[in-house]
């Protein structure tokens, strides 16, 4: 094995570990270039600085609880992070493995397949550690806590170790499945999308359902209450404790040896056919389809049951996924996450004359989902080389690009509107009228808000981007989307706090509310008669 190789192997795959950032180096570069400017030297860089701020972080989070007396809340937070840190790393291995789309390049370069194989997994340790390394911090801590000697750095750093090993092999695990079912696959791009959505989805609900139950077994009677401890995760806390005891067998040294037996697989099993999983399998497929085309019964479909369907496929990328939906649940559980580790019981007694205020929430909130990173805000763009295609249909231009627009927007409203409704009548017990109000809000304000970034879309239009992130950052779009979120964060803030202020004050929360509907409604009417005048009619002499 070559390790100068690997090395170089190394420098290019730590390159795909994370697109976002590579976008933003490259843009930094375009403004301000550097002679001796090396990407991946940059990119390690940045991951070394966000390992060492998540370290620093989170030592002052653990260095005020005694862990020697709270073993349930040691398992907690060291299975928190280490299943945060096995998604993150299994979306960093499948974005270098098989998003790189590098194997054709390899294949005829005195490279084996191990050596690629190590090289990629190094390349996403950066990522994949950013999660797991406030652990050190913790073990650290709860080490010393429990041994009360030197001796404890030397078992933290250790036991890191294993927990690091063991994350990454869980996600080489991960991905080297899902590979295989995705290389086999004809809908690959399909089910990659679903996978990467999934993914970072899932980690958002899981840590968010784990903090909101633990928030509330906290509060219990004013006292820290411990956690039940956590199989496995125990096991760090066992073998400190009782290194030969039964527990410790159970929760650590048994799953240590499941680990290596793993480790064992992956060197002898998952590396050497690598080339053939990812490459060669992938090839054959390829030509299967195109020996033995799939027959399907003919259907007459219309030009707008077409467009319908390439519209849908120009929106299978994972990072847009997350960005349209994710984030408006994110800002959602951040704004009341706090009050639901008390309970409901404070939304119930909201009076439905307060609905004024559930509309000017709602309508902040459409506000800054309707982003230039949301569906509306790249629609367009993602036509890439169509567009071109498209103008000289015999479909006039604005048809087109309305259509899209309704399409886009029903798809970025109907998930959330669907959410927030349950979420308000079923889980906050809101009043109807509070949820109807907050949840009409929303969807007026991200329609025309969405016109807006539909709009810049257009101005801005670029069809020859590689990475979503260009869309994302073009016109300095991370300014304005931070404006957005922070700007009606400042607005609604005084707006709504304003108006409960007057309403308990002159005891009329009715006429308030009232008032401000009207006002809102009319600033949204008169931004929407804008749009119309200076974007949709514009369309029409094209």
């Amino acid at each position: 094995m070559n390790w100068s190789t690997i090395w170089e192997l190394i420098k290019i795959n730590i390159l795909y570990s994370n697109p976002q950032s590579l976008a933003n180096l490259k843009k930094r570069q375009e403004k301000h270039p550097k002679e001796n400017f090396k990407a991946y030297k940059s990119m390690i860089r940045q991951q070394a600085l966000m390992i060492a701020m998540f370290l620093v972080i989170y030592l002052f989070m653990f260095i005020g609880v005694d862990f020697s007396h709270y073993p349930g809340l040691f398992s907690f937070d060291v299975a928190m992070f280490f299943i945060m840190s096995t998604l993150t790393a299994f979306s960093s291995l499948y974005t270098i493995f098989y998003e790189s789309n590098d194997l054709k390049l390899y294949i005829h370069l005195p490279v084996t397949s191990e050596e690629l194989y190590i090289a990629k997994i190094v390349s996403s340790l950066g990522m994949g550690a950013v999660f797991l390394m406030p652990l050190i911090s913790l073990l650290l801590i709860a080490y010393w806590q429990l041994l009360g000697n030197p001796l404890s750095i030397l078992v933290a750093i250790v036991l890191f170790l294993v927990l690091l090993v063991s994350s990454m092999v869980l996600a080489i695990y991960i991905n080297a499945w899902v590979g295989k079912i995705i290389v086999r696959s004809r809908k690959r791009k399909l089910i990659s999308t679903i996978m990467m959505f999934v993914s970072t989805f899932g980690a958002f609900v899981l840590i968010f359902a784990i903090n909101i139950s633990n928030n509330k077994r906290t509060m219990t009677d004013g006292v820290f209450t411990d956690y039940p401890t956590i199989p496995y995760f125990k096991g760090f806390y066992d073998v400190v404790q009782a290194p030969f005891s039964t527990a410790a067998l159970l929760n650590f040294w048994l799953p240590l040896l499941l680990i290596l037996a793993m480790v064992y697989g992956i060197v002898t099993k998952v590396m050497p056919t690598y080339y053939r999983e990812a490459f060669y399998i992938s090839n054959e497929n390829k030509v299967k389809q195109t020996k033995k085309p799939v027959n399907r019964p003919h259907q007459n479909q219309s030009l707008a049951q077409l467009l319908r369907k390439h519209h849908l496929l120009t929106l299978q990328n994972a990072t847009l996924l997350t960005q349209t939906y994710l984030m408006p649940l994110m800002y959602v559980m951040l704004f009341i996450g706090p009050s639901l580790s008390r309970g409901t019981g404070f939304f119930k007694h909201i009076s439905p004359d307060y609905f004024g205020v559930a509309l000017l929430f709602g309508v902040s909130l459409g506000v800054m989902c309707a982003t230039p990173t949301s569906f509306i805000g790249v629609g367009i763009s993602l036509e890439k080389d169509n567009f071109t295609f498209i103008k000289s249909l015999p479909i006039t231009l604005k048809k087109f690009l309305m259509d899209k627009f309704c399409l886009l927007v029903g798809l970025q409203l109907i998930v959330p509107m669907v959410i927030y409704l349950v979420f308000g009548l079923f889980v906050l017990h809101l009043h109807p009228l509070l949820t109807i109000a907050f949840c009409l809000g929303y969807a007026l304000s991200l329609i025309v808000q969405g016109e807006l970034m539909y709009r810049r879309d257009y101005r801005l239009l670029d069809l020859k981007w590689q990475d979503m992130t260009q869309l994302f950052t073009r016109g300095d779009g991370q300014w304005l989307t931070m404006g957005l979120i922070f700007g009606n964060l400042i607005v609604a803030g005084v707006l709504g706090f304003g108006a409960v202020i007057i309403a308990n004050i002159i005891q009329q929360p009715l006429l308030i509310s009232i008032l401000l509907s009207c006002l809102i409604l009319m600033v949204l009417g008169l931004a929407q008669l804008w749009i119309q005048k200076t974007f949709w009619k514009s369309l029409e002499r094209l």
